[in-house]
């Protein structure tokens, strides 16, 4: 039996003559001929085509020249291969030469070539005289991006079945895209509706409407395309007139996610479209490749797309969950573990944080970040110009709208109607309609075009650094094309119609793809909120975030949102007087977003015991900072743009801009707006979730340095056993890599928010110096987050425990706060308290070095539970203040007895206002009116400090008193530790290494001898 490497074809006959002996050799040389022939015509044909504006079919490749002998062959020989031919590794039939051999008697026939594979388009051929074969959609109201991918998603479905699109009217403003608009002049739709059946006019009649039959089922539509012909004769046959492909679906993500529906040729067919699809040449103008002032300066050499979670309702872990998602929808094994490894996942949600990182192709890579240029499209949750000033930026519209206003302008001079003239689509005819301008439609054109010429941008540069989970990066890949998909950090995972997976880049010509550096994650990476941290040209002042607040002016039925900063540092502002004493404050800048202009400004500073002008001018004049400073200089404070109205339906908000009337002050806020977290409390979603108490935040003072975990994991368990609901944390500084771990594992039971507080994200305006001004600020923040969504905030520092009610209760078990929070409530109803005051305990056993009976004692205890002994009576002037001579009688209010207090934070009525130390504000006559001092057997916090014992030396002859914390919360505690096994092995390894060096107490104290007294005695 012969080898098939050995077959040669045989004849049943002999053959005569010249022709029946080269039979063979002729017949594929003619076939050789003919089918070059037929490839140079078909290459003519397209060219032809092309040449005359005609589609020449979107399955088909754009040829830029003819093939050359070499492809020609190629393609020759690839497609003539006969059935078990031989083939090389590359995929090409081995060629043998017959050589000279002995005749045979045994003869083979000759086989027939197999037919060729037809593709679905050749093989669809439906009767186009039956129905009308029309297609539509229904728009699902996403925002532009997501509206671009189901248009075009809608084409390339109308393209495959043949069929017309009805592209569906524009009637709210998420379904806005200018598309219907011609006149406005956003796109150039000439080369998309030369090369398209579209159909613009039927879906803005209100007769135009699809059976309930034709509307494809949610789980029917991702399917149809991979249904093939047979599965679409069968919707001809059922809908010949009209189809609706999203009915009720939304986006048609198929297989994978950022991935269009069908075979390859079907995929192949959405790319093509948006080689047709283009903005207009005069808005084109203004991306920033193509402006003249950035010429030859290297910003085209990248396009950063900078997406950022945490606010604007754009959650930190969506953004990370949907990273993941994107990228191993189209990897797997090691190249998803290469690709999608962590860092590249959480980095690419705050690109400033890691830029060096999340570049992943060694031709863009830089040797320091501060070599970047680059072009930026941001969703404005960052500002870049903190750490990339000069090194960026970004497109402006500005030009393009004030020049589309001198046009509107100049036809309603003409007599033009602009609903009529400039309107098509039922959005801007409501919006134009009776209208001698553009203001009605001005801040969705401004959004639309803004995010336009961000994606074009994206488009224009030399390599892009995409966002995973973000339809703007997604189109802006396709518009690229697949013969650049490989200058990007993703768009290559996307574009695969070939094959099931995605084909990574050579990884000699990658970087920064899942090796050891993955593991050095940046700190700045584990928070869940970033603020905004803008300073004003002056540098005197930081907004340190905006936001909308909640609030029912007096008088007011009902709460409104109304638009506010909060900020540090010097503002032009009036401070008078008036005969009898009272001070009024004026803001001498205005408020604007959009095309709301130089709108009144109201300014709320922190009341003191002297004047506002003393606290704001004079006060801690000693400090070299234009910010709040110890002393009692109060210029924390939170500006009210009352007057400006908040958009709900924008999908992207312009930024907000305070300035005086000379210029001299100017800042513009392009973050997204704070919000607060959760979901407000009202009285029906508190009967259908049947709290058992009041909801408790804990506002947590700005934290740094932490190295040992165990502490912040007792702390946080602590609280949450006696009530509290919520942490949000204010990370300052570097912690060790266990206790941002355990911080994630509170972060993923929804228990805590991070907020980088960091020097390095604030632009310096965090430090450990400033510890005193930013604690006054993140509780402000912290309780404008929690307006309506929890009953009480709690605020303390890292070192203080709160302390619950003693004795037995029926219903909370002793150390619980709900007792504390209902005596707050009650004064509330009695007296209009909004706020209750406790006092500040000195845990001084925390100085106390342990013997090694006590150590034994203790192995198996907590940390929470070393500390049972407490100052006997507190301290003056440390932790009271004498009154009289004597010091006979003592008082412990608000400061002088290191106070905390928590703050109502239901009740809307009451005015935001900046948030002091030990109280809401240093004014104690009007403290007195709006607070209430609570008992220490209900409630005080244990501190954990006492530097003005050791300081004074007199920790040896103190009195301290037994105050164990309750043995049933210990219990909780230590359950909840053990029960959950990331925390445990956290802990363990914690308390394992704390061992071996003797440092198992807390890590800022470092302990002294103490005589036996203050020591158990066994």
């Amino acid at each position: 039996m012969r080898k098939a490497s050995d077959r040669r074809f045989t004849h049943k006959k002999k053959p005569s003559g010249y022709f029946g002996k080269h039979a063979l050799r002729l017949f594929i040389a003619a076939s050789v001929f003919l089918s070059i022939g037929t490839l140079l015509l078909s290459w003519h044909a397209i060219q032809n085509a092309a040449t005359n504006g005609h589609d020449a079919g979107a399955s088909q490749p754009h040829l830029q020249r003819p093939p050359n002998p070499e492809e020609m062959e190629q393609y020759i020989r690839k497609n003539m291969r006969f059935e078990n031919e031989p083939v090389n590794n590359e995929g090409m039939t081995v060629v043998r030469l017959k050589p000279k051999a002995e005749k045979s008697t045994k003869k083979d026939p000759l086989p027939a070539p197999p037919p060729k594979q037809l593709t679905n388009s050749q093989i669809y051929q439906p009767d186009l005289t039956k129905g009308k074969r029309l297609l539509t959609y229904k728009r699902f109201g996403g925002r532009l991006n997501n509206q671009l991918f189901q248009f075009i998603t809608a084409l390339q479905h109308a393209k495959v079945l043949k069929r017309t699109l009805v592209v569906p009217d524009e009637i709210r403003e998420v379904d806005w895209t200018g598309m219907f608009d011609v006149a406005l002049g956003i796109w150039d739709m000439d080369r998309l509706n030369r090369a398209y059946d579209i159909d613009w006019t039927t879906g803005l009649s209100p007769d135009f409407v699809v059976p309930e039959e034709c509307l494809m089922h949610w789980s029917e539509a991702p399917r149809l395309l991979k249904g093939g012909p047979s599965h679409w004769e069968e919707w001809d046959a059922k809908c010949p007139d009209v189809i609706n492909i999203a009915g009720n679906t939304g986006l048609l993500f198929c297989e994978r996610q950022h991935q269009f529906c069908g075979d390859a040729e079907a995929q192949r067919e959405a790319y093509d479209i948006y080689r047709h699809l283009t903005l207009s040449e005069e808005i084109l103008d203004y991306i920033p490749s193509k402006r003249k002032e950035f010429k030859d300066l290297g910003y085209d050499q990248m396009a950063i797309h900078s997406r950022r979670a945490g606010e604007g309702g754009y959650d930190w872990e969506l953004c990370i969950q949907g990273n993941r998602k994107t990228c191993i929808h189209h990897l797997d094994g090691e190249d998803g573990e290469r690709f999608c490894d962590e860092r590249t996942m959480k980095g690419n949600c705050a690109v400033w944080m890691d830029l060096d990182y999340q570049v992943k192709s060694k031709s863009a890579l830089k040797k320091n970040e501060k070599d970047y240029r680059f072009v930026l499209a941001s969703d404005g949750t960052h500002d870049w110009s903190i750490d990339f000033d000069g090194q960026f930026v970004v497109a402006n519209n500005t030009e393009w709208l004030l020049s589309l206003e001198k046009r509107a302008m100049d036809a309603v001079k003409a007599g033009k109607s602009l609903e009529s003239d400039m309107a098509t689509s039922s959005f801007a005819k409501e919006r134009l309609k009776n209208q001698k301008d553009l203001s009605r439609i001005w801040g969705t054109l401004d959004a639309l075009t803004a995010t336009l010429l961000d994606l074009f941008s994206l488009v224009d540069s030399k390599y892009l650094l995409g966002a995973y989970y973000s339809t703007l990066s997604f189109n802006a890949c396709y518009f690229r094309g697949v013969d650049r998909m490989y200058d990007s950090n993703m768009c290559w995972m996307l574009m695969h119609s070939e094959t099931k997976l995605a084909i990574p880049p050579p990884i000699e010509s990658t970087v920064h793809v899942g090796g050891d550096e993955a593991n050095d994650m940046p700190a700045a990476l584990m928070s869940d909120v970033e603020h905004a941290f803008v300073r004003s040209k002056d540098e005197k002042f930081i907004a340190i975030d905006k936001y909308l607040i909640s609030y029912q002016r007096p008088g007011a039925n009902r709460h409104t949102e109304v638009i506010g900063v909060l900020g540090d540092g010097l503002l032009p502002l009036t401070i008078e007087k008036d005969k009898n004493g009272k001070e009024t404050i004026r803001a001498d800048f205005t408020c604007s977003m959009g095309n709301q202009h130089n709108t009144a400004a109201t300014v709320i500073l922190m009341k003191g015991n002297k004047s506002y002008h003393d606290h704001y001018y004079v006060q801690g004049e000693k400090y070299n900072t234009p910010f709040s400073t110890n002393g009692d200089r109060f210029r924390t404070l939170i500006i009210l743009c009352e007057e400006l109205k908040y958009d709900k339906s924008l999908s992207r908000y312009p930024p907000l801009v305070l300035k005086s009337n000379d210029d001299s002050f100017y800042i513009s806020i392009g973050s997204t707006f704070a919000r607060p977290m959760g979901r407000p409390i009202t009285r029906r979603n508190q009967l259908e979730e049947n709290t058992d108490g009041p909801e408790l935040v804990h506002c947590l003072n700005p934290i740094y340095g932490l190295k040992d975990p165990r502490w912040i994991i007792e702390y946080l368990e602590y609280h949450r056993a006696i009530g509290v609901t919520h942490v949000h944390v204010y990370n300052v500084d570097l912690h060790s890599p266990d206790v941002q771990t355990a911080l994630q594992v509170y972060r993923a039971q929804n228990f805590v928010t991070r907020h980088d507080w960091s020097s390095k994200a604030s632009g310096q305006y965090t430090t450990r110096i400033t510890y005193e001004h930013a604690k006054w600020a993140a509780q402000t923040d912290c309780a404008l987050r929690s307006r309506g969504h929890f009953d009480y905030a709690l605020f303390s520092d890292i070192d203080e425990i709160a302390v619950g009610h003693e004795g037995t209760h029926a219903k909370y078990p002793p150390g619980h706060l709900n007792l504390a929070i209902e005596a707050c409530a009650a004064a509330k109803a009695k007296d209009d308290k909004v706020a209750c005051s406790f006092n500040s305990n000195t845990v001084t056993s925390v100085y106390t070095k342990l013997n090694s009976a006590e150590e034994s004692f203790m192995k198996d205890k907590l940390m929470l539970e070393r500390y049972d002994r407490i100052e006997a009576s507190p301290h003056c002037p440390a932790n009271c203040a004498c009154v009289g001579s004597g010091c006979k009688e003592i008082t412990r209010k608000y400061h002088q007895g290191r106070q905390k207090y928590m703050m109502n934070v239901r009740d809307l009525s009451i005015q935001p206002r900046p948030m002091w130390t030990h109280a809401i504000a240093r004014d104690y006559d009007e403290m007195d009116r709006i607070m209430e001092v609570l008992s220490d057997e209900l409630i005080h916090v244990r501190h954990f400090q006492g530097h003005w014992y050791l300081n004074k030396d007199l920790l040896n002859s103190m009195d301290e008193k037994e105050a164990p914390f309750s043995k049933s919360i210990m219990n909780v505690v230590r359950q909840s530790i053990e029960g959950t096994r990331e925390l445990n092995e956290i802990y363990s390894k914690a308390k394992e290494a704390a061992a071996k060096t003797s440092s198992l107490g807390v890590e800022w104290i470092k302990p002294v001898d103490r005589p036996d007294k203050y020591h158990r005695q066994f």
